[in-house]
């Protein structure tokens, strides 16, 4: 018989490279396990992926206690793709690796990435304590210690991240003011905002930080280039110095200030150390939005 070759082709740029698991199940009851876990956490979006690490297991018994609560379902839905879809194959080999830093880029890098825009806005008070609980949980599950530091991180979080949050919202608001009223036509304001977007022939996909504010003016620091730039029209009075806006921004020649057109991800000073190392590839899905496709035209 005529063996297979066992070289792989090397990923190219049209061509990338696609990681497979192999789990071979011992028994049928193995099996109905497994499809019972894939039920749960399908619930709370996990990847497949997540079924086969030891992070899965937890969330799975964690979602099994209250399986009706929809705040530690929407946490659970944000852990997991925090292990899965951002971390990937660089993710701690156990709850004991973990490091300060993993729940550092949680809390003020990836969740800010994660929030809703709503009318109450209570986003963030809910995620941190659906954190606090999921910790206090796993350090009796598993012998952890996590705790002390998890709730110093979120004492610190909580005013900075409510203020991004607010100003998630006012961004939102400001682009879609009708947004909350039942007759509400998002595809009409999508034009608008790309009418407008197409004029500009000067455009900007990037992450900047707020180094200043002059009256109704936001000055901008790309992170790249730190090259600064004039910013009208924003909910300017929301804003504070050394937020960090993600998102795209656009300008006529003949103009001296630029707009801001779309917004991927309001953070707080503290998540710069990790946005920075990641340069300009955009970090994460903005969940904001989500259920309405808002994207201006490419540029």
């Amino acid at each position: 018989m005529k063996k297979r070759s066992q070289t792989k082709p090397r990923p190219t740029e049209t061509q990338p490279e696609i990681r497979m698991r192999v789990h071979h199940f011992e028994s049928s009851n193995e099996r109905q396990e497994f499809l019972k876990n894939l039920a749960i956490s399908s619930e709370f979006e996990m990847r497949y992926r997540g079924l086969l690490d030891y992070y899965g297991k937890e969330f799975i018994d964690y979602k099994k206690q209250k399986p009706t609560d929809k705040k530690r379902n929407e946490f659970l839905r944000i852990i997991s793709k925090f292990m899965t879809e951002c971390l990937e194959d660089n993710c701690p080999s156990s709850w004991q690796q973990c490091q300060p830093s993993f729940w550092e880029e949680l809390i003020f890098t990836f969740y800010p990435h994660c929030m809703h825009i709503s009318t109450e806005e209570k986003e963030v008070e809910t995620f941190l304590s659906q954190l606090k609980y999921f910790v206090k949980w796993l350090d009796k599950r598993v012998g952890t210690s996590w705790y002390p530091r998890v709730e110093e991180y979120t004492f610190i979080a909580s005013s900075e991240l409510k203020a991004c949050e607010h100003l998630l919202n006012g961004l939102f608001l400001n682009d879609f003011p009708r947004i909350y009223q039942s007759d509400w036509d998002p595809e009409q304001d999508i034009e608008k905002i790309n009418h407008k977007f197409e004029q500009c022939t000067d455009r900007l996909n990037s992450i900047f930080e707020v180094t200043s504010i002059i009256e109704d003016t936001v000055l901008l620091s790309e992170f790249e280039t730190n090259h600064s730039y004039y910013i009208r029209g924003l909910p300017y009075k929301l804003i504070e110095i050394g937020m960090i806006m993600s998102g795209i921004i656009g300008k006529k020649s003949a103009d001296l200030t630029w707009n801001w057109f779309q917004t991927d991800g309001i953070y707080p000073k503290e998540g710069k150390p990790t946005l920075q190392s990641r340069g300009k590839v955009r970090p994460y899905h903005c969940f904001a939005f989500e259920k309405m496709a808002y994207s201006i035209s490419p540029i």
